[in-house]
């Protein structure tokens, strides 16, 4: 659809006519939350963005649009040839040479458009491509500085998108829309400046009707930019509905609620049908209006050219050049609807990519005196999302070698704090220190360097299992790998691979178990050899028989490392050093796993439950 639309701007108009029996709310709610940062959707507008993201090659851009303007003037030779060829034949004494000179002027013509055209798209693409690769780059650099908490409110899908779909996008705007646009506006110009020179009466005429349609086109352009963002929002929400579905539809089937997704999307169709309505309603007769009076120039000129001819007011050979030279003024209207389109597109395109770009970043700094042995201390540390707290004046100490668990009820806080250790987000309150030193005040190779993570929910990358383990310390040997995996428990079932550790794993690590996808990030643990380790409980998704292994080998990886854990299965934590129950943010209880349950706490009450759980699983295996 082009971008001249003219639909209602009321949501309450758009709400109004949901379909009988269908649950509008979240269609309304998404039209309601649409944003808009307010760039106006011109070529100008749209070429500095572009242009601002150019390191260099404005020149070659510059190039490529003069190339590109003189192969749409070229373009005109075949007409321009054809005209002077008429005017040589009805002439009283045509000359044969001059003839063929017309001729052949009007094959070069026509050999040199293909050719500034050829250069024209070759210096474009090469500016693209440049461009692409640089934005590719600044992006990965950017999502590499801020916080990663930002990653688990943002969908993947959507990240994945604008590297890929938004960043392969500009290549339009650089490549084709700049020099194409330079063309479809310099190339006319020119032609009515010739135009002017043969003829000033019959330029009149032509520009007439030109000048009310393209007035109209304006009019309708102005008032069609807020409805086309929303168009194009809609357009977003409905491709995001329709992936949720489909990466759920298992879910979906299981739960018998396929109805209740298909109305979701169904929601989303209504929106954008209305929205197409009000859209042809509003915009197919002006547009059908201005797309007459931008095509009729033609039509117009050559009739009142021949009454004049026939009047003798000019001569047939004037009229013929004239209309070879109208003829480079081309469908205006296609040109300025294609545009227009192609604009709102790339407004979108790096409205997206800007919201990358102008994320907050995690403040980074080199780190700040010595750094001490691998104690962590959380020092009156609070934390809350937006305006709900969730953690509040936490105070803990791990000296060096020893170990620490976090339980708690859901929601107590425990993933937040490990975050915080981790710096995947910044306390706003008190400070976490390692070695002493406030992370805030540590470089990040610093940090890392000093702690191993193995999360609940592991990730494999697609690849092999030696380059997933080898992820822990880039460069080490195979000997150091299958070490690793041997310390990890992992060796074994991945030698009985077909390809060992040469063996290709799908994305996430699809095709392994999740107990041995867990022992393969545990090796990567282990190959890191970090002084600190953190684990989100590692033995969640594992099988009784996986998780004695996965014990086997955690006690391994912790052996001389200070270790911080989170739990729910409490009877992995009976050894620790410390125990720390989180209830509400809040610091609850802190011991010793028999002091604690003899205290007969929150922790007590906890432990009864895991207890009861674990009897009645055994009960359930024997029989």
């Amino acid at each position: 659809m082009s971008s001249y639309i003219g639909i209602s701007k009321d949501p309450s108009a758009i709400e109004g006519n949901t379909p009988t029996g269908s649950n509008n709310t979240e269609a309304g709610s998404s039209f309601d939350k649409i944003e808009r940062n307010g760039t106006p959707l011109s070529v100008p507008a749209v070429a500095r963005r572009i242009l601002a993201l150019m390191t260099g090659g404005q020149l070659l851009l510059a190039g490529s649009a003069a190339a590109g303007t003189l192969a749409a003037l070229l373009a005109l030779a075949p007409y321009l040839a054809a005209a002077l060829a008429f005017v040589e034949l009805t002439s009283s004494s045509p000359d044969r040479d001059r003839l063929l000179l017309i001729g052949l002027a009007g094959v070069a013509g026509l050999i040199g458009c293909h050719a500034f055209f050829g250069l024209s798209t070759a210096l474009s693409h090469l500016i693209a491509f440049r461009v692409q690769r640089d934005l590719r780059l600044r992006l990965a650099a950017k999502l590499a500085r801020v916080p990663l908490g930002w990653f688990d409110d943002t969908a993947k899908g959507r990240v994945r998108s604008i590297l890929l779909d938004d960043v392969e996008a500009t290549e339009d705007g650089i490549a084709h829309l700049i020099p194409e646009t330079s063309a479809a506006l310099l190339a006319p110009l020119l032609v009515l400046v010739a135009l002017v020179v043969v003829d000033w009466r019959l330029t009149v005429l032509t520009l007439v009707p030109m000048v009310v349609g393209m007035w109209l086109l304006g009019r309708l352009l102005k008032t069609g930019e807020g409805p086309t963002r929303d168009y194009i929002e809609i357009q977003a929400r409905l491709a995001e509905t329709t992936a949720e579905i489909a990466d759920g539809l298992a879910t979906v089937r299981l739960f018998d609620q396929a109805e209740q997704a298909s109305r979701r999307a169904f929601d989303m169709f209504a929106l954008m049908t209305r929205f197409s309505n009000d859209w042809m309603r509003g915009a197919v007769v002006p547009g059908g209006l201005a797309q007459i009076l931008l095509s009729s120039h033609l039509l117009v000129v050559a009739s009142v050219g021949l009454l004049m001819a026939a009047a003798g007011d000019v001569s047939t050979a004037t009229l013929a050049v004239f209309l070879a030279l109208a003829l480079g003024l081309g469908d205006i209207f296609g040109a300025i609807q294609g545009i227009s389109h192609r604009v709102m597109r790339q407004v979108q395109h790096l409205d997206n990519i800007d919201s990358i770009l102008c994320l907050p970043e995690m403040p980074e700094s080199a780190s700040k005196g010595a750094i001490g042995p691998a104690a962590v201390e959380l020092d009156t540390v609070g934390f809350a999302y937006g305006a709900r707290a969730v953690l509040d004046c936490i105070s803990v100490r791990v000296e060096p070698g020893r170990s620490l668990a976090l339980v708690g009820p859901s929601g107590s806080g425990k993933s937040t704090l490990v975050r915080l250790i981790a710096r995947f987000l910044d306390a706003q309150s008190g400070a976490v220190r390692i070695g002493g030193v406030d992370v805030r005040d540590m470089s990040a190779e610093d940090l890392h360097a000093r702690l191993a993570v193995v999360f609940q929910d592991v990730f494999l990358f697609a690849g092999t299992i030696a380059d997933n383990i080898r992820l822990g310390r880039a460069g080490a040997s195979d000997a150091d790998i299958v070490a690793a995996a041997k310390a990890a428990r992992a060796h074994d079932f991945i030698a009985a691979l077909p390809n060992g550790y040469d063996t290709l794993v799908g994305e996430r690590g699809h095709g392994l178990s999740g107990g041995e996808r867990q022992r393969i990030s545990i090796a990567r643990a282990i190959l890191k050899d970090a002084p600190i380790l953190i684990l989100d409980e590692a033995t969640a998704f594992a099988d009784p028989e996986n998780e004695a292994e996965i014990q086997t080998a955690i006690a391994e990886l912790a052996r001389g490392r200070t270790m911080i854990v989170i739990a729910h299965r409490l009877h992995t934590i009976t050894h620790v050093d410390e125990i720390l129950v989180l209830d509400q943010g809040r610091i609850a209880e802190r011991g010793r796993h028999d002091d604690l349950v003899a205290d007969g706490g929150l922790y007590a009450r906890m432990w009864a439950a895991h207890q009861a759980v674990r009897s009645y699983r055994h009960a359930s295996r024997g029989n």
